[in-house]
């Protein structure tokens, strides 16, 4: 007869999980961490990571891909940022389109997945699945202050070549104090902000009319960035990374290690893609082993949950956790 006691293999025994009136989220992430098993277990990890990561002084890099801002995850994530739990945010276009659009005033609305898209057309609403926002919003709280606020960074530095992240810095710096945006946190806690597709979103596209109209006066160098994210990793000794979701912010981010000479100590990537298709957004950590971009005994987490559900209570029980000592 098998005695599982007798054996090494294993790693103890599952735990059921108990729940009780009251619980905080961190009591209940230590009840998935007892058992151990399936994403549960995983989700409990992944805290025990980041903390990792934030006890041992890394430099952390956050990715944003998907619609983050519109799905509500905007103060969370600035919650991290005033916390100092992340020193650079690699994110792409939309969300920060998003993210400024609210500064300005506007909203997102709930909707369902379900609704007829051609009654939406002619309302003039977008659907971003279950997330709706009025085309007037896009246009009144983000395009026109956009526009306005490219005129005035132009002006200000006389033509100057700017790199993404400084354009961004210059947007940060004028937008309103309130309400809270991811960009406002950024600028005022020096946390690095990287936009390496902002082309693709609509801080391109008013770029891109802006400089029809003003030829010569915004001008950008897409690839100076590159230089900048190489020399913060030459610089830091120890560095994680946060991926929710994949996509170019994730390869932005690996990319650097690999041509700084460097490797990432532990990577935690919260994603629902699948490797089988070789795409980057569902390729584990370990096969960024093999190209020299993470340190083969570094943590590697990967979690298999959609992002607005798993990442809110991993913030949440981190903060409880760092709280608490």
């Amino acid at each position: 007869m098998l005695v599982m006691e007798e054996h090494t293999f294993h790693k103890g025994k599952v735990k059921p999980m108990r729940i009780w009136p009251g619980m905080t989220t961190n009591e209940l992430v230590n009840e998935m961490s007892k058992s151990g098993s399936f994403m549960s277990g995983m989700l409990a990890k992944t805290v025990d990571t980041y903390e990792e990561m934030v006890k041992s002084k890394s430099y952390i890099f956050l990715t944003l891909s998907g619609a983050l801002v519109p799905a509500g995850m905007n103060k969370v994530i600035i919650e991290l940022i005033e916390r100092g739990l992340v020193n650079c945010i690699v994110t792409t276009g939309a969300n920060l389109v998003h993210d400024m659009m609210l500064a300005y005033g506007g909203h997102f609305y709930k909707g369902d997945s379900n609704m007829k898209d051609d009654a939406l057309l002619e309302k003039k609403i977008d659907r971003i699945y279950d997330v709706l926002v009025a085309e007037d919003d896009f246009q009144s709280k983000f395009d026109e202050p956009l526009l306005e606020l490219y005129d005035d960074i132009a002006k200000s530095n006389n033509g100057k070549i700017l790199s993404i992240s400084e354009l961004i810095n210059e947007i940060a710096k004028r937008i309103p104090e309130k309400p809270e945006s991811i960009l406002k946190a950024c600028y005022k806690n020096n946390v690095k902000l990287f936009v390496p597709t902002i082309h693709d979103s609509v801080f391109g596209l008013q770029a891109a009319i802006y400089n029809r109209k003003n030829p010569g006066k915004l001008n950008v160098d897409v690839f100076k960035d590159l230089q900048d994210i190489w020399d913060i990793r030459v610089k830091e000794e120890k560095s994680g990374a946060i991926i929710l979701g994949g996509g170019v912010p994730k390869n932005f981010v690996f990319q650097s290690f690999y041509f700084a000479n460097k490797m990432l100590d532990n990577v935690i990537q919260i994603t629902l893609d699948r490797p089988e298709t070789g795409g980057l957004s569902g390729a584990p950590p370990e096969e960024a082993v093999s190209w020299g971009k993470i340190k083969p005994d570094g943590n590697k987490i990967v979690l298999v949950s959609e992002v607005t559900l798993a990442f809110p209570l991993i913030a949440s029980a981190l903060i409880e956790r760092l709280d608490k000592k």
